[in-house]
């Protein structure tokens, strides 16, 4: 073991700097994780088209539920510590968005395909089973 770690005095302002710099990083990443969901609730109405109205009312569905999701999420879902989860969350959401942003830029230059839809549509599911399991994570611990 580090001998420097055993022979620093910690005092109270010590432990209270590291509390108070935890929980700004936690807050920081529980914000970020959230904003990543609702964005990407708002992306998949700009690139999924479907021809049939039915469809298009189940993109708009999907959509508003990442809203009612991200807000519940804001309201439950922040924790004390960090933990594994909010990692993994992040580096999800994270990958989620550029593999969005890619469908994005094959909508734009091939125009609507089926395949940008249901890959779009199945992106945003994950994402949100994701931020699911984030929220209650977040709550359990």
């Amino acid at each position: 073991m580090d001998d420097k770690f055993y022979q620093h005095n910690w005092d109270a302002n010590d432990i209270w700097k590291k509390i108070g710099e935890m929980i700004v990083l936690v807050l920081l990443l529980h914000i970020l994780i959230s904003f990543m969901v609702l964005g990407i609730a708002f992306i998949l109405g700009r690139i999924v088209e479907f021809k049939r109205s039915s469809l298009n009312n189940m993109v708009a569905i999907t959509a508003l539920s990442g809203i009612f999701l991200v807000g519940t999420g804001m309201y439950i879902g922040i924790g004390e510590s960090l933990h594994a989860y909010f990692y993994i969350t992040f580096i999800l959401q994270l990958i989620i968005i550029c593999l969005l942003f890619f469908n994005y830029r094959h909508f734009k230059k091939a125009g609507n395909s089926k395949f940008i839809n249901i890959s779009s549509m199945i992106l945003v599911i994950i994402s949100y089973l994701t931020y699911v399991y984030y929220i209650i994570g977040s709550f359990l611990y």
